[in-house]
């Protein structure tokens, strides 16, 4: 049964840069009904042609012909469709501009090979960004956005959660959706079990009788997991909803070894010894979804855009609201995709037409509309905020109630984002390592980078933080 969701803004403050509005059809434990077309509505009201906009300048560079390097991760054959067609549309006015792009790359390999190409001057003059990087990019490798081309007070007009991204009174970045986590499925092996969406959990415990009944096996060998358990980041979430933060007052030294997360992880290594629900393994749950090795997995919902692109045609999928413990305030963390950043080693004349094309991909709300659509985001870009379009996008409709029960973790360091991989995700649901030692691990290695982090944490001065300690 469909209704209208309530509109869900998030207090926005001068020290939290998620506020969203979260609306659309559907129930809050609604699934996705739309995976067999990877099409993109435009935002209401927004035609091909009014992409194209005037530049700043009617000749940039002079008129002079110039090649601009741009690099963006290899998300799969849809992935960063925004991109590219805003270097189309971008062309069409400015035919001098040419664009060398290197998409090539993986997640992994883009983030090592992307720091050591721009340290050594041999790197692109525009690249994505993410703000897990923000202490290796921001202030040294990064140039800050000229305030001629892309003024402060205009961004702040246009755009929700600006403040905390002026940085020394700059800005480098700034964010254009936000999402946060959900439960992917394999809708034919849901159906098979004899599971409806009345099936959809809504405790940890229900999920784990819903796994079991979705859990295939050959003798005593497991095919497919029931549910995919090893990612890392799963653990941030449970550590939240047991009222737990993950980093200490000064937002540079973790706290993940504490009673909520050692008893969520022992939860979590007993659905694979116990239940019997999940054959740990190397490798990421969106590609054992892709596969149909794995049944359910929790994810971020970037993973719909990405599995649009790779597992069209071979799996159905759809999603449903994380489960939470009981009582529990806070569900899980929320996250920005943000701007394109610029080298501050490239040429003057490369960095004057990197910061007009980034004018001219932000002034568009259709990029922008494409990306809250293809990963499930709520637009940052204030214009947006109602767009019936965007409202109605199935993932964002089953992650819109409880858009308000999520926080904002803030800027860490990226020693503490591969060791969420490495550490959570490898050595506690991989390895099966003792939680309480495999934390503790956790946490010494976050500190000895603490000194290294120049922006820090900032989930405590959420709204939400007075139900955490």
């Amino acid at each position: 049964m469909k209704k209208y969701l309530k509109m869900l803004s998030i207090v926005v403050t001068a020290v939290m840069f998620f506020s969203v509005v979260a609306a659309g059809c559907g129930s809050s434990q609604g699934s996705t009904n739309d995976t067999k077309t990877s099409d993109t509505p435009k935002a209401e009201g927004t035609t091909k042609e009014e992409k194209v906009k005037e530049p700043t300048s009617t000749s940039i560079n002079g008129g002079k012909d110039i090649t601009i390097k741009f690099w963006y991760d290899d998300p799969g054959p849809t992935g960063y469709a925004r991109y590219k067609q805003a270097i189309e549309d971008y062309q069409k006015i400015n035919p001098n501009v040419k664009f060398d792009i290197n998409a090539s790359l993986g997640w992994g390999d883009y983030w090592q090979k992307l720091p050591v190409a721009v340290q050594a001057g041999t790197g692109p003059d525009i690249m994505h960004f993410h703000t897990a990087y923000t202490n290796v990019f921001i202030p040294t490798l990064a140039a800050p956005y000229p305030e001629d081309v892309l003024p402060v007070d205009k961004l702040k007009a246009e755009f929700m959660g600006i403040d905390p991204f002026v940085i020394d009174g700059k800005i480098y970045t700034i964010p254009t959706a936000y999402m946060t986590g959900a439960m992917v499925y394999n809708k034919k092996m849901w159906a098979d079990a004899g599971l409806t969406d009345k099936d959809f959990p809504k405790t940890w415990d229900q999920l784990r009788e819903v796994a079991k009944k979705l859990t295939k096996r050959d003798g005593d060998n497991i095919i497919v997991n029931g549910m995919d358990i090893n990612e890392g980041w799963l653990l941030t979430a449970l550590s939240y909803q047991k009222g737990y933060f993950l980093f200490k007052e000064d937002g540079k030294t973790s706290q993940m070894n504490n009673p909520g997360v050692i008893e969520a992880a022992k939860m979590l290594q007993d659905m694979i010894k116990v239940d019997k629900v999940f054959a740990p393994s190397t490798g990421a749950p969106h590609e054992r979804i892709a596969n149909g090795k794995s049944a359910m997995a929790y994810a971020w919902t970037w993973m719909n855009g990405w599995l649009k692109g790779n597992a069209q045609g071979k799996i159905e999928w759809g999603w449903f609201a994380v489960p939470t413990f009981d009582g529990a305030k806070v569900v899980d963390r929320n996250g920005p995709e943000v701007s394109p950043i610029v080298n501050a080693k490239s040429s003057d004349e490369a960095k004057a037409v990197a910061f007009d094309f980034i004018r001219f991909y932000l002034d568009s709300d259709s990029y922008i509309a494409e990306l809250a659509v293809n990963s499930g985001c709520a637009p940052a870009k204030i214009k947006l905020v109602n767009d019936e379009k965007i409202k109605a996008d199935p993932v964002l409709s089953v992650v819109a109630p409880y858009l308000d029960m999520t926080i904002w973790l803030g800027f860490i360091h990226n020693q503490v984002d591969q060791n969420v991989g490495g550490i959570l995700g490898g050595e506690i649901l991989t390895k099966l390592t003792d939680p309480a030692t495999a934390l503790k691990k956790f946490d010494d290695e976050a500190a000895k980078v603490a000194p290294e982090q120049k922006l820090t944490a900032k989930e405590r001065m959420s709204p939400l933080a007075p139900d955490l300690k």
